[in-house]
């Protein structure tokens, strides 16, 4: 049996500073910063960049932020349903208990990243690539990969009910005990 390569967590420093957010703006760069119950739905900017950060109770409903850049970041109890973020790259972050439903990640690139107890319906991963990702007791109904590149992805007790794997390159994917039924999937 292969070895799976153990997901990175993000590097936090042991003390952020509180603050707060009501904007975003284009090229703006949140770090090293603990953010919490801020409501940034319904905004647009692009090229942001988060970095060494937790989010906690964080809204982005509908946000349109292409380009986002996420680095070493936790997001807990956040709602970031219907939000744009294509083209967007997260590399060691942490998704924890989060609504992200038909959040839009079109052509997004994911190394270390961990969705766990999130409700992912109708979420949009369509051409993303995919490195070291797992879902964990996650649900995505209706989700789509469509010609996603995933390696070394884990499904873990989730439910993919109707997810569209189509036309997805799968190296080392793992999707024991999840619910599959009705789940797209070609014969490649």
């Amino acid at each position: 049996m292969m070895k799976k390569k153990t997901l990175l967590p993000p590097k936090l420093p042991k003390k952020l500073e509180n603050s707060t957010l009501s904007t975003l703006s284009n090229y703006d760069e949140i770090a090293e910063c603990k953010i919490t119950s801020c409501n940034l739905g319904e905004q647009e900017a692009k090229n942001l960049l988060f970095e060494e950060s937790l989010l906690q109770r964080v809204t982005f409903t509908s946000a349109r932020l292409p380009k986002l850049q996420l680095r070493d970041v936790r997001f807990e109890n956040c709602d970031i349903s219907v939000a744009f973020l294509e083209r967007c790259r997260l590399r060691r972050v942490e998704f924890i208990s989060c609504r992200l439903l038909g959040v839009q990640m079109l052509s997004a690139e994911m190394d270390d990243v961990l969705f766990k107890e999130c409700n992912l319906e109708r979420a949009v991963f369509a051409s993303a690539k995919a490195k070291h990702i797992r879902f964990e007791r996650s649900v995505l109904q209706n989700a789509t990969f469509e010609g996603a590149d995933l390696e070394n992805i884990t499904f873990d007790r989730c439910d993919l009910s109707q997810t569209d794997f189509r036309n997805v390159k799968f190296k080392d994917a793992d999707l024991c005990g999840s619910t599959l039924n009705g789940m797209q999937i070609d014969a490649k």
